[in-house]
């Protein structure tokens, strides 16, 4: 069956691996706009952290970000579906992590805020100085207590939180997972050692792509999804046809259907190149 929507995560699979546009990629999305072939961000970031130029590309009338926590319509940006935490169990997940020392931000109506005490850790987490840089850039530090973010918010989407990668990380992060295993509605996952995005447990990238599908009436075989991470892995069996990116995690590359460059080399690209001639 001919293809007739792409998703595709963000970080490490669509961008270069410093967070910049791929000149390929873009161009890419041009093709796909021009033949009426949707292309959907599928990512980890908010709605407002993925990068301008692609949500407001011709192709793209749907963003899912915060690992399909939400689906957004572009055309008035409005909250179309969501399996998220909501409200009641981020305040309960909140007091049993309240004691711990960590960057703790709330992803809520497609921004992510936190505390500016905590936003101010971010620079001593041992993080990669690129995702140091998108961490601060992405966030908005309020003068307000995580309780009062999560009462004030539409849509609590989910909680994410970072620790610093020192001698003390491995205490930490058995913490943080004891904390969300108290509630057998949510699950983490990550993208760092140093961190977890805490959701609910039926949330999950595979998940958003169904709906959208269905939504939209295209049958999943005439889908692509290409991801990097295991937080992709949903996604990528949920499509017609899931591509790895090739510095993707080997347990990613083992379920996928085919393998592409690394999202350095515009892997993305390469692989619609193939797949539309």
């Amino acid at each position: 069956m001919s293809v007739r929507i792409v998703f595709a995560d963000m970080d490490d699979t669509f961008l270069h691996t410093d967070k910049t546009l791929v000149d390929e990629n873009m161009a890419m999305l041009d093709r796909l706009a021009r033949e009426g072939i949707e292309f959907v961000p599928c990512t980890g970031r908010s709605l407002y952290a993925t990068p301008e130029e692609v949500r407001r590309h011709p192709s793209v009338h749907y963003v899912i970000p915060v690992n399909g926590s939400s689906v957004y319509r572009m055309s008035d940006e409005a909250h179309v579906h969501g399996v998220v935490m909501g409200k009641e169990r981020a305040l309960a997940l909140y007091e049993r992590l309240a004691d711990l020392r960590i960057d703790l931000d709330v992803f809520a109506d497609g921004r992510i805020f936190t505390e500016r005490w905590r936003w101010n850790l971010i620079d001593s987490l041992g993080v990669p100085e690129h995702h140091r840089t998108f961490m601060k850039r992405s966030r908005t530090p309020v003068d307000l207590t995580v309780p009062q973010i999560i009462e004030r918010a539409k849509v609590v989407e989910r909680l994410g939180v970072y620790w610093t990668d020192g001698d003390q990380s491995s205490e930490m992060a058995a913490a943080v997972r004891k904390a969300v295993e108290a509630d057998p509605t949510l699950h983490g996952t990550s993208s760092l050692r140093m961190g977890m995005e805490i959701l609910d447990q039926r949330t999950s990238k595979g998940e958003a792509l169904a709906w959208l599908c269905e939504s939209l009436s295209i049958p999943s075989e005439c889908s692509v999804a290409f991801g990097d991470s295991p937080n992709d892995i949903e996604m990528i069996k949920a499509a017609g046809d899931g591509v790895a990116m090739s510095n993707a995690y080997p347990e990613v590359r083992a379920i996928a259907d085919h393998v592409t460059g690394t999202n350095d080399e515009a892997g993305f690209a390469q692989y619609l190149e193939g797949l539309l001639a």
